[in-house]
């Protein structure tokens, strides 16, 4: 039985809640440029969504990241943005067992922002997000990049995900995933069939994390 020896959380929608900012950040740039219909919502979970927003409306990619980072900051400092109830909980408990990471595929300084805002700091041992990494969830290279920086094989790593792409990008990696699937738009049945462990909010997955590091109950 492989033990769990490092815990590595999704950001937006896992820890905070934030994809209904995003959200409203993307259809009002969207709008604003005369973008073409698209369904946004595929959006969510994964860093491809500057390329999108620019193919949809005719614009650069760097000009509709930085728009719309500036716009998911302002959020963030407004108070828009807040951790999600049993979050801090949730991180604040593996870390007294074991080393933690976030791996988003939101921005570098979105990110950043968020775990020194939120209080994170402290707990967590690496940072990755969309910039670090060659390709954005769901490939596996966030985290893969998560295990190196931890110094851990990907195979003792316990990822804590919401989204299609994001358990995916888990799974691909070789890590074992806890799903706190997504309320508004929830994993597909055949992406939560990837997850080892389910539970409903970050609060309930509280005593399944503890479990899962207490007693090795990992599987691949």
């Amino acid at each position: 039985m492989t033990p769990v020896r490092a815990v590595v959380f999704d950001l937006d929608d896992t820890l905070v809640a934030s994809g209904h900012v995003w959200d409203r950040i993307w259809r009002d740039y969207h709008a604003r440029n005369g973008g073409r219909d698209g369904d946004l919502g595929d959006l969510v979970g994964s860093g491809d969504w500057a390329a999108f927003l620019a193919g949809a409306c005719g614009t650069d990619p760097a000009q509709v990241h930085a728009e719309c980072t500036e716009a998911a900051l302002a959020a963030l400092h407004e108070g828009r943005i807040a951790l999600l109830e049993g979050a801090y909980q949730l991180l604040t408990a593996a870390a007294l067992w074991v080393p933690v990471a976030v791996a988003s595929a939101a921005p570098h300084r979105y990110v950043h922002a968020a775990v020194t805002a939120l209080g994170l700091t402290g707990h967590v041992t690496a940072v990755i997000a969309d910039e670090d990494v060659p390709a954005s969830k769901p490939e596996p290279d966030a985290y893969l990049l998560a295990a190196e920086l931890l110094g851990l094989p990907p195979a003792e790593c316990l990822a804590v995900e919401d989204s299609t792409p994001g358990i995916r990008a888990a799974h691909a990696a070789g890590m074992t995933v806890l799903a706190i699937p997504n309320r508004l738009r929830p994993p597909a049945v055949d992406t939560l069939a990837l997850a080892a462990h389910q539970a409903g909010t970050a609060t309930a997955a509280l005593p399944v994390l503890t479990r899962i590091i207490a007693h090795g109950e990992v599987s691949v």
